[in-house]
């Protein structure tokens, strides 16, 4: 933070910046115009404010920032451009060890907000008009689902909080999210999963016929879906946290509900989740790596002619939907597995008719009726060659 200096008889704020040309710390010295140890206090507070904008170069001018250094005795600070505070914002998230997963969505929904408004827009103007208009811009022209514009606002808001209290903007707009129905639960039914780990996508060397297609490595992203299925994965989980002996344990500060999350691995899948964790460094985040297996996915799912909208969340909907079969409905067991923060969570996949699930998984409703309860669904042993079996 800047320091309060006296030479003679005036003020000045002291700010220790780094000089790109010398290669080396130096003084920045920004005059506070004043005598009064008290009026100093106050200024140098305002100076605070907006230090990191004077040392990273995005306030050139300071005179015209402080309204005791120009004519106008005026101040520029809210005039700030948006591009400027959001790279501040960004970068105060970092320092504060964010989630890069969250940081990665923090981004996508700030770069869209600057697409609406314009890089140059100065914050001191956003007002609810503005996060109004966005909202509609995405939903009604882009096509953006109320889902994704609801995790943008979030994006935006917390944005919005932080400018409000760095006193960057004296009242934060309402943003108000899209009212939508309670995402539904899709999953993969037996025969589907059987379908999905018979399908052969590997390249065969041969011209594709219509609506074929070829995956290369396909072996190994039918063993990561495996995994998907048989742990109840969240899409990005294999590529957090660290493995210790036969667990995935993920710290609270990756973890989605700031909880530590562990998750038990089989000898097959531990071997798995080492091979998706040796591809991660040919991506360039998390979030690309992890939306590669969804790509794949929704491909080999056409191909047997799935729903359009199964993706790779999907399988994690369908092991909940598994072990309520397998665990005879035990939802504290099953929210403890899935890693919810809340049992409500949880409680939605009892929603869905026992008597239709029995009929989606014969496989398992026959070992429930036959009192094989509790067991974790095998890796080694997958629901397809269970039902060759039967």
């Amino acid at each position: 933070m800047a320091s309060s200096t006296k030479r003679r008889t005036r003020y000045y704020a002291r700010i220790r910046c780094w000089d790109n040309i010398l290669k080396k710390q130096r003084d920045q010295y920004i005059s506070l115009d004043t005598e009064s140890s008290t009026v100093a206090d106050i200024r140098l507070a305002k100076v605070n404010l907006v230090e990191p904008l004077i040392k990273s170069g995005g306030i050139k001018d300071v005179n015209e920032c402080f309204e005791w250094l120009n004519k106008k005795g005026t101040s520029t600070q809210n005039g700030l451009l948006l591009r400027v505070v959001v790279d501040e914002w960004l970068e105060s998230r970092r320092r504060n060890n964010i989630r890069e997963n969250t940081i990665e969505i923090n981004e996508r929904a700030l770069g869209h907000f600057m697409n609406h408004l314009g890089k140059k827009y100065p914050i001191g103007r956003i007002g609810i008009k503005d996060v109004r208009q966005f909202k509609e811009t995405y939903m009604v022209v882009h096509g953006y689902s109320p889902t994704s514009i609801n995790m943008y606002l979030r994006s935006v808001g917390c944005f919005l909080n932080w400018l409000v209290d760095n006193e960057y903007l004296a009242k934060r707009p309402k943003v108000t999210q899209l009212s939508i129905n309670e995402p539904e639960v899709k999953y993969l039914n037996e025969t589907e999963v059987s379908e999905l780990m018979r399908l052969d996508l590997s390249p065969k060397g041969t011209y594709l016929k219509k609506d074929d297609c070829f995956v290369s490595d396909w072996e190994h992203y039918k063993r990561a879906f495996k995994l998907y299925l048989t742990t109840g994965c969240r899409k990005s989980e294999p590529f957090l946290g660290e493995i210790k002996g036969m667990w995935l344990y993920i710290p609270p500060n990756q973890s989605k509900n700031r909880r530590k999350r562990t998750i038990k691995l089989s000898p097959e899948n531990l071997e798995t989740l080492q091979e998706m964790r040796g591809r991660r460094s040919k991506y360039k985040s998390v979030k690309i790596c992890s939306d590669s297996y969804n790509k794949v996915l929704k491909k080999a799912l056409k191909k047997i002619g799935a729903s359009k909208e199964l993706t790779l969340h999907s399988l994690r909907h369908t092991y909940a939907c598994i072990r309520r079969l397998q665990t005879n409905g035990n939802m504290p067991l099953i929210r403890d597995e899935l890693g919810h923060k809340d049992i409500g969570t949880t409680q939605r996949y009892t929603e869905i008719p026992l008597d239709m699930l029995e009929e989606h998984f014969p496989t398992y409703a026959n070992q429930r009726q036959n009192g094989i309860l509790g067991q974790q669904i095998r890796a080694t042993d997958t629901l397809e060659s269970e039902v060759a079996s039967r």
